[in-house]
C-alpha cells in the first residue's frame, strides 16, 4: 500500500511506537529509576539546597515528583497504560459502534426515531460527566480495597468505551441507512439477497476503509477524555496514598500505573508553585494527540478523499476528492451523511 511508503504516516506513528516500546523496555532494564529519589539535595559544602519536588535544573531532564522520582521516567513508564488503554477503548468503540450501527440501520423507522431522540438528549451531557458519575462509586470501592488496580483499569476501559458506543452506533447507522437507499441494493433485495448478504457484500466493503480513519479519531478523542477525567481525579488504575505528615495525618495521592492523566491530576493543586508537574504530562498528551491527528489527516486524504501524496508535497488524483465529514462522530446533521458517498 502507498500508505506504508509515506513518511507522513511513519513519522508520527514511529514516534508513538518508540514511546510505547521505551515504556516497556526502560522500566524492565532500570527498575530503580521509579524508586523514590533522595530526600534532599546538598551542595559541595554539604548545605541542603533543595527538597522534592525538584525543579528541571535540580533533576534533569524534567524535574521530579513529590517523592523525588524523576518525572521523565515516570511518564515514560506510564505511556504504555495511557496509550494502550486509549487504543483498546477506541477498538471497543469501533467494534461496538459498527455492530450497533448495523442493528440500527435495519430497525423500523419508528424504533430508530425513538432511539435517536434518546441519544440526542444524552449528547448534550459531556462524556466526562457521564464517565465521572459511573466511575466514582468504583473509585471509592477501589480505595476501600475491594478490587486490584489492574481490575479497576479494565473496568474503566470498558465503561469509557461503552458510553460512546450508542452515539457512534447511531451515527454509523444513519450513514448505513442512507447507503441502503441506493438502487443497486434495492435490486439485490428484489432478486432475493438476504440481510447477511447485503451486510457482507455491500456494507462491509463500503465502510471498511472508513474504519481505520474513525479508529484513529477515536484514539485521539479518548486521550482528550482521559485528560478531563484526570482533572476530576478519575485515573486509569486508581490512586494510592502516601503519608507526608509527621505530627498529623497528611495523605498525598500517587498513581499505581503512573499514567499521564493521573500524574497531572495529583499535582494540579501545585500548578502555581511547581508548574512543570502539570505541564509536563499535558505536553506528553499534546504531542501524542498531535501525532494521532496527523495520522488521521493523512489517512483521510488517502482513503476518503482519494488523494495520494506525491513528491515535493503535491497530491495527485485522477478525480476530484469526495467530501468527507467524519470529524464529529456525535452529530447527526444532514450534511454528515455525505461523508460515506
Amino acid at each position: 500500500m502507498k500508505i506504508l511508503k509515506s513518511i507522513r504516516f511513519w513519522l508520527p506513528l514511529g514516534f508513538l511506537l518508540v514511546l510505547l516500546s521505551s515504556s516497556f523496555i526502560f522500566p524492565y532494564l532500570f527498575p530503580n529509576l521509579l524508586e523514590p529519589g533522595p530526600p534532599y539535595l546538598k551542595d559541595s559544602s554539604g548545605r541542603v539546597i533543595a527538597d522534592p519536588p525538584y525543579s528541571l535544573e535540580e533533576m534533569m531532564p524534567l524535574g521530579s515528583d513529590k517523592l523525588g522520582r524523576n518525572l521523565f521516567y515516570i511518564l515514560l513508564a506510564g505511556a504504555k497504560y495511557t496509550l494502550l488503554s486509549a487504543i483498546v477503548i477506541a477498538l471497543l468503540r469501533m467494534v461496538g459502534g459498527f455492530l450497533f450501527g448495523i442493528l440500527y440501520a435495519f430497525l423500523p423507522n419508528w424504533v430508530r426515531q425513538m432511539i435517536k431522540g434518546v441519544g440526542d438528549t444524552f449528547n448534550f451531557i459531556p462524556l466526562a460527566i457521564i464517565a465521572f458519575v459511573l466511575l466514582t462509586p468504583l473509585q471509592l470501592a477501589f480505595e476501600a480495597g475491594a478490587m486490584y488496580s489492574f481490575q479497576f483499569l479494565i473496568i474503566e476501559v470498558v465503561v469509557i468505551a461503552l458510553i460512546v458506543i450508542p452515539s457512534l452506533g447511531m451515527y454509523l447507522g444513519e450513514e448505513m441507512k442512507e447507503y441502503l437507499k441506493n438502487d443497486f441494493i434495492s435490486v439485490s433485495r428484489q432478486i432475493g439477497a438476504t440481510r447477511f448478504h447485503i451486510i457482507k457484500q455491500h456494507l462491509r466493503p463500503q465502510f471498511s476503509r472508513h474504519a481505520l480513519v474513525m479508529f484513529s479519531e477515536q484514539v485521539s478523542q479518548t486521550l482528550y477524555l482521559l485528560i478531563q477525567l484526570g482533572v476530576l481525579h478519575i485515573c486509569l488504575g486508581g490512586l494510592k496514598t502516601e503519608e507526608f505528615g509527621i505530627m498529623e495525618h497528611i495523605p498525598e495521592y500517587f498513581s499505581y500505573t503512573n499514567e499521564w492523566a493521573a500524574t497531572m491530576s495529583i499535582n494540579i493543586q501545585m500548578v502555581f508553585l511547581h508548574t512543570w508537574l502539570v505541564l509536563t504530562p499535558l505536553a506528553f498528551f499534546a504531542i501524542s494527540i498531535f501525532c494521532i491527528n496527523e495520522i488521521t489527516r493523512f489517512l483521510k486524504e488517502v482513503l476518503l478523499e482519494e488523494t495520494i501524496p506525491a513528491r515535493e508535497g503535491r497530491t495527485s488524483s485522477n478525480k476530484p476528492a469526495s467530501p468527507s465529514r467524519l470529524e464529529d462522530p456525535f452529530s447527526f446533521t444532514d450534511g454528515s451523511k455525505e461523508g460515506f458517498h
